[in-house]
């Protein structure tokens, strides 16, 4: 019998050691209508055993956690207290330090802190994407050894409905021009206007002549050969929830590439080296027109999507001009030649 009863009494004091204050959190009245839905709740602190300590006498002290734990109690709070209606805009709120304290003072009264740090993180498609952290604390004092769970949840509650309303108010000043929360893509073309100079003849100037010919011939098999070649600019800006790209292209020739054998200076030779070039600008809106209608989610991958564009229309535009040349045999082969001229005619007609 006295086993029995030192076993009993070792598992009351165990119990009594391992107890510990257990709370639930009620929705919270916020002073806002949230635009955003808090899908996910993470535990990121380093130490997770508890929330604090609390005094439940005038020097006795026991944990303070949540019923449900940390991750389920703020969840339920979160989605109660944010309205339940579908948004765009779906975070997760990454609870990176949440501790209360409590200390005894001179005067017997009892003096709690609370602090809070948390991230928010924007969960999109492809990725998750943190956005902005703040931290919040607020104190109080009592005078009664015990304080009810109650109000420790009414505290808890009120610094809680604080860190959703700071990120409401910083997605006010942020929002629109966040990379992360943007709503779309916008490719602005900007106008070709370069002008020629010594070395270089822009398509949208004027058709060649036999004076842009300036280089030394390097293949006397042909009569002529034309470098034509294009290229493009981009600028990146986040506007009114919107990657606004602008973009620059031009097609143009080199002339200190480009030559001519004295006995090859016909119109219809010229006609030839006329159609590598529009044959280029052909590519140039090939390719304005497969990035017009590109999406993403961060400058960095529309920017990477355009560059892969820009390689496959080189290689495009290089195969065009050999496909062209042997077909045509180097305008040798007069049927080929025509057409060429007819399908370049149409293809250009296409490109608005």
């Amino acid at each position: 019998m006295r086993t029995i009863k030192i076993l009993c009494l070792m598992l009351i004091l165990g119990l009594e050691a391992y107890s510990q204050k257990l709370l639930m959190l009620s929705p919270e009245k916020l002073s806002f209508s949230p635009s955003f839905s808090i899908v996910d709740v993470t535990d990121a602190r380093l130490q997770r055993e508890n929330i604090g300590q609390a005094f439940i006498s005038t020097s006795q002290k026991e944990p303070i956690n949540f019923k449900t734990g940390i991750e389920t109690a703020i969840k339920k709070f979160l989605s109660q207290s944010l309205s339940n209606k579908e948004t765009p805009l779906l975070l997760r709120y990454r609870i990176l330090d949440f501790k209360i304290s409590e200390s005894k003072l001179p005067n017997g009264n009892f003096s709690g802190q609370v602090q809070l740090k948390v991230a928010f993180d924007r969960i999109g498609k492809k990725d998750t994407v943190f956005l902005t952290e703040t931290t919040i604390g607020t104190s109080f004092i009592r005078s009664d050894p015990q304080m009810s769970n109650s109000r420790y949840e009414s505290i808890l509650g009120s610094i809680f409905g604080k860190s959703v309303e700071y990120f409401d108010k910083w997605l006010t000043l942020n929002g629109s021009k966040h990379e992360a929360l943007i709503k779309g893509v916008k490719i602005i073309f900007l106008p070709e206007n370069d002008a020629n100079d010594n070395d270089t003849i822009y398509y949208h100037t004027r058709k060649i002549n036999w004076d842009d010919f300036r280089g030394k011939p390097t293949n006397t098999r042909y009569g002529a050969a034309i470098f034509a070649n294009f290229a493009y600019g981009a600028s990146f800006q986040v506007i009114d929830n919107y990657i606004v790209a602008k973009i620059s292209t031009k097609t143009y020739m080199v002339r200190g590439m480009s030559w001519v054998q004295p006995n090859a200076l016909s119109d219809y030779a010229l006609a030839h080296e006329q159609l590598h070039f529009d044959i280029a600008k052909v590519v140039t809106e090939r390719f304005k027109k497969k990035i017009s209608a590109m999406q993403a989610d961060l400058i960095i991958d529309l920017n990477s999507m355009i560059q892969y564009e820009y390689l496959e229309s080189y290689r495009e535009m290089n195969q065009l001009q050999k496909q062209y040349d042997s077909e045509s045999n180097h305008s040798i082969y007069r049927q080929g030649q025509a057409d060429w001229e007819i399908k370049v005619k149409k293809w250009l007609s296409e490109k608005s």
